[in-house]
C-alpha cells in the first residue's frame, strides 16, 4: 500500500497518510477558521507587518504549499502570485481558487491571488538579473518576494500536527533554501521576506536588515 493517498470526493480533492490517523489534508479557502483570521488580518500580523503590507502591494510567493500565508496577504488587499512545484498541491490550489471565486464571501480575495505550478528557482532564473533589463523586469512586476521554506521536523514534543504534519511528510523540508534567497536577492527586488525557524541561525552569506519574531518561527526581512 503506498503511503500517500490523494484522492478526490464530492468536497475536492485531499492527501490522506494511509498509514496514519490524521484527517486528510485540504486546501479550503472558504473554511470558518481561515475567514475568520482574515477578516481579523491587520498589520499587527507579523507576515503583514514583514512584507510591508498595503493595498496593491505585489508579492511573489515562491512557496505557496496550503495558500494560507497568501490568502492572508490578499485579504488584505495585496495582490499575490504564488509559485508551486508540487503538482499534488498545484491542483488542489487551483480546484481551491476555483471555489473561492464562487464563493460570494471569499470571491474579492481570491481575484488577487493567482496560481503559477513552476518551481520557484526555475522561476527566478529566468528573471535573474544577469542583465540590467533582466533584473528591471522582475521589479517592474512585484514589489516583495516572500519565501516561506519547509522547516526540519520538530521534535516529537513539538510535532505540527494534522494537515501540516501530512504535507511536512509528503513534501519534506526544502533543500534548496540559501539557493531560493540567492535567487530573490539576485532579482533587485527592494524586500525580501523569508520564514525561519525563531532559533534558527542566519543563512550563511546573508545577514537580515532586521526580524519579526514569533514564538517559534520569525520573518528574516532584507532590504536592498
Amino acid at each position: 500500500m503506498p503511503r500517500y493517498c490523494f484522492s478526490k470526493d464530492e468536497s475536492g480533492y485531499f492527501l490522506k497518510d494511509c498509514l496514519g490517523n490524521q484527517r486528510p489534508l485540504r486546501i479550503y479557502f472558504s473554511a470558518p477558521n481561515l475567514r475568520r483570521r482574515a477578516a481579523q488580518t491587520g498589520k499587527s500580523e507579523l507576515l503583514l507587518k514583514a512584507i510591508g503590507a498595503q493595498n496593491n502591494l505585489r508579492v511573489l510567493d515562491c512557496t505557496a504549499g496550503l495558500g494560507v500565508d497568501a490568502y492572508l496577504m490578499a485579504a488584505y488587499g495585496c495582490h499575490v502570485t504564488m509559485l508551486e512545484q508540487s503538482p499534488v498541491l498545484g491542483l488542489m490550489l487551483r480546484e481551491a481558487l476555483i471555489r473561492a471565486l464562487l464563493d460570494p464571501d471569499a470571491s474579492v480575495i481570491a481575484e488577487r491571488m493567482r496560481l503559477q505550478e513552476t518551481n520557484a528557482v526555475d522561476f527566478l532564473n529566468s528573471y535573474c538579473r544577469q542583465t540590467e533589463d533582466d533584473g528591471a523586469k522582475l521589479a517592474h512586476s512585484f514589489d516583495v518576494i516572500y519565501i516561506d521554506p519547509m522547516f526540519p521536523p520538530r521534535s516529537k514534543s513539538a510535532e505540527v500536527k494534522g494537515g501540516m504534519q501530512i504535507l511536512q511528510k509528503f513534501i519534506g523540508k526544502t533543500d534548496n533554501v540559501k539557493l531560493l534567497l540567492e535567487k530573490a536577492v539576485a532579482t533587485g527586488i527592494k524586500r525580501v521576506v523569508i520564514k525561519r525557524p525563531l532559533r534558527g541561525g542566519d543563512i550563511d552569506g546573508f545577514t537580515p536588515s532586521y526580524q519579526q519574531k514569533a514564538k517559534a518561527s520569525r520573518f528574516d526581512v532584507y532590504l536592498q
